[in-house]
């Protein structure tokens, strides 16, 4: 298995792991050892895999304490995505044009009583204040 197959199996097996097991933000993943087991990967290749979920905020790794879950508030992902993708006008203009569909629905479906930040909403209140800072 190449280097990028092995990581995408981790990266999957992973996942299904905090699914199938109900892993919350802040709950404590399996151990290196174990995850090295269990995938029959070395302990390199999930130590890598996890460092790099930790550099996009997937995990928080405590030195002797092991990997955490983060909050979805905490994923950098759509950070990375705005400072090295989004580069034209013609872009920004998209986003916004999101963002402004995202105030349209959220109006409607509380009568104006909340804005996007206050919905109960957290996904699309997270990706409109992450949006909304590579168009203002």
């Amino acid at each position: 298995m190449n280097q990028k197959t092995r990581f995408e199996y981790i990266l999957t097996e992973l996942e299904k792991i905090i699914r199938e097991t109900n892993i919350q933000p802040g709950d404590r993943l399996p151990s290196e050892r174990y995850l090295k087991e269990e995938l029959n990967v070395s302990r390199q290749s999930v130590r890598e895999a996890l460092r790099a979920l930790e550099m996009l905020g997937v995990v928080h790794v405590k030195i002797g304490e092991g990997t955490y879950l983060a909050d979805f508030k905490e994923h950098r992902l759509f950070d990375i995505i705005g400072r090295f993708l989004i580069k034209t006008d013609a872009q920004r203009d998209e986003l916004m044009e999101i963002n402004e569909l995202f105030e349209r629905y959220i109006d409607e479906k509380y009568d104006g009583k909340k804005t996007v930040e206050e919905s109960d909403n957290l996904i699309l209140s997270t990706i409109y204040t992450i949006i909304k800072k590579y168009t203002d």
